[in-house]
């Protein structure tokens, strides 16, 4: 039976107002892309985990607040408060709780497996405590507040933990099947929104984060034109990225990425990526080099993680460039006018696979007046369909892709033409990046010169 009392209040945690203290903002979310930023010194604000964390008080959300005080009435318990599982899902910490005079933030992580909370998230069952000291619980507050007995019980999205509900007791208590029921009821309600609300600010902190590392602007050189475009997916937010740097000897750099797998921990190890891709290309001329090194750092500090990279560098006038990819799609070369084919990039391992994998660069010309472009796997593949289709074949839309190439234009344009024909009307169900080049001739026009009449 649903408590319908605490289903408005929790309802109206789905819009919060401008508080600072929101779940996984609090917690998961921004508090890394605060870190991210700092890492990949990104401008961007101040990092600060102190403004999302239980404070004095200890409740960062005031309509988690009220929803504890219904809870605490509702079990006649003198305290109340929810735990939740933190970004590497080994630890617990305090969202919002109530009844205490004291804050918890000098406690306010607690292992999976032990202590009260601990145990509760590790067997998934509810647990009634009688003995509260430090032998059973690893939040010395629950001690000093001199809470007798401790009633929680797991909070679950469906078969995902999400964090621990638990009331206290400040006189001897006896639990009872009722009482186990309806904590177990509120954890439900606020296992279903809470999920609701993370992913909703998960995605957010990602599109936050991958937006804030990709250029604002792509400035180039004299001779080479460029435009690129970032489509983020309607769903889950992917790890795709390009890049465009100057480089010492007056090189270009261009880059195109994509980290295998989902939301705000591929968008992470995107901005890492990147970062660290910059560094090596200052200090290593070979593409090729720059990728190995870039690889040996992905197996090491980001184990399990995998992605595909190709990274070219060129200078003056930009009709040669030498590329090496990592699993990445090659680039297409076109010219005004004329079909646009694939360049024979040679593809080797992708990132996260093996540190000493074997990389080669390859020298790809580009003729003045020419196009070179980049791109990440959403704007050729469609995901399969619920009846086994797909919506256009990968071969398909790498062709619509040439042909808006082939028609020439300014990169900007290219890059619009290339979303419009591929992409359309449909929902982008995977990110897509897109970088388009033009090498300029001379004269910064690659148009033949008009025909005189002659009288």
């Amino acid at each position: 039976m649903r408590n319908s009392g605490l289903w408005e209040d929790l309802r109206g945690l789905e819009h919060p107002g401008p508080e600072p203290g929101r779940a996984r903002t609090a917690r998961r979310a921004l508090t890394r892309v605060a870190d991210m930023k700092r890492e990949a010194a990104v401008p961007g604000d101040a990092p600060s985990t102190d403004a999302v964390l239980p404070g004095d008080g200890a409740v960062s959300h005031p309509g988690l607040g009220s929803l504890l005080d219904k809870v605490r009435a509702t079990l006649h318990a003198n305290t109340a408060t929810l735990l939740v599982l933190d970004s590497t899902r080994t630890l617990l910490e305090p969202l919002a709780t109530v009844g205490l005079d004291r804050t918890l933030r000098r406690a306010r992580r607690v292992p999976i497996g032990r202590g009260f909370a601990g145990r509760i998230a590790q067997t998934r069952q509810p647990v009634f405590l009688t003995k509260v000291d430090d032998s059973t619980v690893v939040n010395p507050v629950l001690v000093d507040h001199h809470v007798r007995a401790l009633l929680g019980v797991p909070v679950l999205h469906g078969s995902e933990l999400v964090g621990v509900l638990h009331v206290g007791f400040l006189q001897e208590h006896s639990a009872s099947e009722e009482a186990t029921r309806l904590l177990s009821e509120f954890a439900a309600e606020l296992g279903s929104l809470l999920h609701d609300q993370f992913a909703v600010e998960e995605h957010t902190a990602a599109l936050t984060l991958q937006r804030s590392l990709l250029p604002t602007a792509v400035v180039a050189p004299p001779g080479i034109s460029i435009a690129a475009r970032y489509v983020p997916a309607d769903g889950d937010l992917g790890g795709d990225w390009y890049d465009v740097f100057e480089l010492p000897g007056k090189r270009l750099g261009i880059v195109m990425g994509d980290v295998v797998g989902h939301g705000l921990d591929a968008a992470i190890v995107m901005g890492r990526l990147r970062s660290a891709l910059r560094a090596y290309a200052l200090d290593h001329d070979d593409p090729a080099e720059v990728l190995s090194h870039l690889d040996r750092k992905l197996c090491h500090f980001e184990p399990g993680a995998f992605a595909t990279v190709i990274f070219g560098v060129s200078s003056a006038p930009f009709t040669e460039w030498q590329f090496s990819s990592a699993g990445h799609y090659p680039p297409l070369v076109a010219t005004a006018g004329k079909p646009a084919a694939a360049a024979s990039v040679r593809s080797d391992r992708l990132l996260g696979v093996s540190p000493d994998a074997r990389r080669r660069t390859t020298l790809v010309p580009v003729p003045v007046g020419g196009f070179l472009c980049l791109y990440t796997d959403g704007l050729v593949e469609r995901r399969p369909q619920a009846d086994g289709s797909h919506r256009l074949a990968v071969p398909n839309n790498t062709a619509l892709l040439a042909r808006a190439l082939s028609e020439g234009g300014d990169p900007e344009m290219c890059c619009i033409r290339a979303l419009a024909e591929v992409v359309g009307d449909h929902v982008a169900d995977d990110d897509i990046a897109v970088l388009v080049a033009h090498v300029e001739p001379a004269g910064g026009n690659d148009e033949p010169p008009a025909e005189e009449d002659v009288p």
